[in-house]
């Protein structure tokens, strides 16, 4: 192209001023002056919001040459654009007759790589190719040819492009060995790499790198020594990549020497590195070499260093040293956020991690879905129910972007509150589901009691066209054995049997416990023990733990005392095995026993786990333990539980006292057993929820039987319906009635 009398632009702003002068002028018509502009307006364009202009000023132009078809292709690649605009361009460049070249098919496979274009449309590109140009300019479309190819995962047709090379150079074979390392094909990149004529460190970099993506940290650092050894001098880049795979190893004795090699080499401390250095003392628990170096040189306006140093401070539990650094930043983003949030769950700190949550909003920025996915599960876990819809709402207003895994975590929360009902209508709403949400729905129903509709839903589920897996095995066998109206025998033992024959799916531990908890609650207690016996693994406590449960409500002592004996072997320091002995020996009367069981957990130095109960009401968490007076509304809840003693009475329900063994009288025992932390909470919840609205509880501990006797009770004599979840299951007690059939 002639040169032009017209001075260069710098920004996009200059390019339209000076298009501005060609138009007034009538210059705009000279093709040197034309082609200036766009060439000029193409080198300044910096997002696909100013493609457009450069587009409509391309459809002006008084001549369309190759140049400037291959410089409107420019022009796409430096906005970021799909694959349809450089496709079109090629396709009208060949009904206007105007010839290809090889900068046409180098800027078009570099488009297609960059916008992941259908794999028809890349070998529809590579075969116009084939044909246009000369074998002479194979080099200069070799390269991006490989590259389109490997970014798509087409890993045939990468390698057939490069064999078919005749004479290959080093950025043939860098590109090469690249492709097949992100595709994660690493053992041919390494084989790859041992055949180059020159192994160069971005070659090894790539290697390192893929390695590290894949957790294949060691390898990683084998590589990087070979690199070493070869005598390729490392860039910031690679040691980016091997410290990243030494975070992974938590080897901090080599992670010192890479930041000495860092210091011997005079490597550049980029931004990455900075990060890298930062995240690899934190991971390998030498906070303070993590602080020093982010005091010296990652305390600038950068987010990047301050995110890897509150990531390192959560990940360590310093979830309030981490906040302080937080607290300091100018602009936090999504990561700085989903950090905090995170080291907040993991602490424990629900309330913390929800209000940071919400504060996101201010900062106008949109959550992680990990983040929230785990926001969901903490909820789940403490029976959260209040923050769990607050999280729903939230995502309901689009706040985050609603996906399979955010529906799914939904259902999953709203069982683990007991609220069968909101968790049904999250999954009757989700447009798409998969083999999670329906695991998670029949688990949930399994927990809740209603075991004949969680098998309901798993005929459905094969119905549907899913295929079960391990987990959904899991929640079918506890759905048959927490039906609400008897144990489902039978279907367990189909399940357990068709989950080998029909799906190939090789019963794990947690498949043995549930059919041992499943015989077990049927009264088949020998046949429980048989299976126990032929496992092939070794039992653990959940298992023993269900043949004692039922041992209690059998009246099985020999066995029960055979169970416990393994339970303590495992269990040493659990309460929960001492007590659960300890009543069944109170119920078969055998005092001696019992009290042997008393002075056992006094020489062994086990406490009993204080028992609490806590409700919601408006928000607020109340929180109750036996005899408790801190309550303000103490007063109307001694009134409220006189009442319901009385009520409970006068339709001929007697406290069991005889679970109570210290030496008082009945009416003290009645009273100890009238005080207990539940039924302390559902008194409080008669006098301050309205009567359309259920009960829900979360209790740390079993419900004792006297307690759940009395809340049968009180929910036909109430109308009301009572949500228990302890440690052990839900309890939903309606009309006199409870989920579990009266066994947990």
């Amino acid at each position: 192209m002639p040169a032009s009398p017209w001075p260069t632009p710098r920004s996009v702003r200059q390019a339209s001023q000076l298009h501005a002068v060609l138009t007034t002028s009538g210059k705009i018509a000279h093709p040197p002056s034309a082609g200036h502009l766009f060439n000029s307006l193409t080198n300044c364009l910096s997002a696909p919001l100013h493609l457009s202009y450069a587009l409509s000023l391309f459809d002006r132009l008084p001549l369309h040459s190759t140049f400037l078809f291959a410089t409107a292709l420019r022009a796409c690649l430096r906005a970021s654009t799909g694959a349809d605009h450089p496709v079109l361009l090629f396709r009208r460049m060949r009904r206007g007759g105007v010839r290809a070249d090889a900068f046409t098919f180098h800027f078009l496979f570099r488009c297609c790589a960059l916008a992941r274009a259908r794999a028809g449309i890349c070998r529809m590109l590579h075969a116009a190719c084939l044909r246009t140009t000369l074998p002479s300019a194979g080099m200069l479309v070799a390269n991006p040819l490989i590259h389109m190819y490997a970014a798509l995962g087409l890993t045939d047709d990468a390698r057939r492009a490069f064999d078919e090379i005749p004479a290959k150079d080093a950025v043939a074979w860098t590109t090469m060995i690249g492709g097949l390392a992100k595709m994660g094909l690493l053992e041919e990149a390494r084989r790859l790499l041992v055949q180059a004529p020159e192994r160069n460190v971005v070659a090894w970099t790539s290697l390192i790198a893929g390695y590290s993506r894949a957790g294949r940290a060691a390898e990683a650092v084998n590589c990087f020594n070979s690199m070493l050894s070869d005598g390729v001098a490392p860039h910031e880049v690679a040691v980016t990549g091997v410290l990243s795979a030494c975070s992974q190893l938590k080897d901090l004795d080599l992670g010192r020497s890479l930041h000495f090699l860092i210091g011997e080499k005079r490597i550049k401390m980029s931004d990455n590195l900075v990060v890298a250095l930062i995240d690899m003392y934190a991971k390998c628990g030498d906070i303070a070499c993590a602080q020093g170096i982010f005091d010296a040189v990652g305390r600038g306006q950068k987010p990047q260093p301050w995110n890897a140093i509150i990531d390192g401070y959560c990940k360590l539990g310093h979830v309030d040293v981490a906040r302080s650094l937080f607290d300091e930043m100018d602009t936090p983003d999504v990561i700085t956020f989903n950090s905090m949030i995170t080291g907040y769950i993991h602490s424990g700190r629900l309330r913390d991690a929800l209000l940071l949550f919400m504060q996101m909003r201010r900062h106008s920025l949109r959550a992680d879905n990990f983040t929230v996915v785990s926001l969901l599960t903490a909820c789940a876990s403490l029976g959260a129910l209040p923050q769990g819809r607050a999280l729903h709402a939230s995502i309901e207003q689009r706040l985050v972007e609603d996906d399979v895994y955010l529906a799914t975590a939904l259902v999953d929360m709203y069982m683990k509150c007991g609220r069968v009902d909101e968790a049904t209508t999250v999954f009757q709403r989700m447009g798409e589901r998969d083999v999670h949400t329906w695991s998670a729905m029949i688990a949930g129903l399994a927990f809740n009691g209603m075991g004949k509709v969680a098998l309901e839903y798993f005929c459905q589920m094969k119905r549907d066209g899913f295929q079960p897996n391990s987990v959904t095995y899991i929640a079918v066998l506890t759905a048959c054995s927490h039906s609400a109206h008897s144990c489902l025998l039978n279907e367990g033992r189909q399940h357990f049997k068709e989950m080998r024959s029909s799906h190939g799916i090789r019963p794990q531990i947690e498949h043995f416990g549930c059919m041992v908890d499943l015989l077990a609650r049927s009264g088949l207690l020998d046949e429980a023990v048989d299976l126990v016996r032929t496992m092939p693994m070794q039992p653990n406590a959940v298992i023993w733990g269900s043949i004692l449960s039922a041992c209690r409500v059998h009246k099985k002592i020999d066995l029960a005392r055979h169970a416990a004996e393994h339970l303590l072997k495992l269990e040493p320091d659990e309460d929960a095995v001492y007590v659960q002995l300890y009543n069944i020996y109170i119920d078969s009367r055998k005092w001696v026993d019992a009290s042997r069981i008393r002075m056992l957990m006094e020489e062994r130095g086990v406490k009993k786990t204080a028992g609490y109960s806590s409700i919601t009401v408006a928000g607020q968490v109340h929180k109750f333990v036996v005899n408790d007076q801190s309550h303000p509304w103490t007063f109307e809840i001694i009134t409220m539980m006189e009442e319901i003693a009385h009520r409970l009475k006068s339709v001929g329900y007697s406290p069991i006292t005889s679970k109570i063994t210290v030496d008082v009288d009945e009416e003290e025992k009645e009273q100890a057993l009238l005080a207990h932390s539940e039924k302390m909470a559902i008194a409080f919840g008669l006098i301050s929820l309205p009567p359309n609205l259920p009960i829900h509880i979360m209790k740390n501990l079993r419900v004792c039987e006297d307690c759940h006797s009395a809340i049968k009770l009180i929910s036909k004599l109430w109308k009301r319906e009572i949500i228990v979840r302890d440690r052990s299951r839900f309890h939903h007690f309606r009309d006199g009635t409870c989920s579990c059939n009266d066994f947990w």
